[in-house]
């Protein structure tokens, strides 16, 4: 068995198909419910070390995103830019990815 951790990513269409075209499965939501639910599903996956929510995803959940940031054990979740721009920038998303799963992007 691999101890190899995935990244999942969760957040508008665009967004959910340009990280698929680096390798990392997703799935596209339109709204706070989906995304909690969604995130909460991999949440429960534990092969899973990186979930990456779109900014406008974590902006329409609010406080409840930052509970899910603020968790002490895996899978960390972070916010990124979504396709509006809006979010991090990516040198930040690179440094939290590397230090997270040892992994560059």
């Amino acid at each position: 068995m691999s101890n190899a951790m995935t990244v999942k990513i969760v957040g508008d269409l665009v967004t959910v198909r340009g990280f698929g075209f680096a390798g990392i499965d997703g799935v596209v939501v339109d709204n706070a419910d989906e995304a909690k639910k969604t995130i909460n599903d991999f949440l429960g996956q534990h092969d899973i070390g990186l979930i990456l929510v779109a900014q406008s995803i974590a902006d329409k959940l609010g406080g409840e995103f930052d509970d899910y940031k603020l968790r002490k054990h895996f899978p960390l979740v972070i916010n990124i830019p979504d396709s509006t721009g809006a979010g991090m920038e990516a040198e930040d998303i690179q440094q939290l990815v590397q230090q997270a799963l040892g992994l560059k992007i």
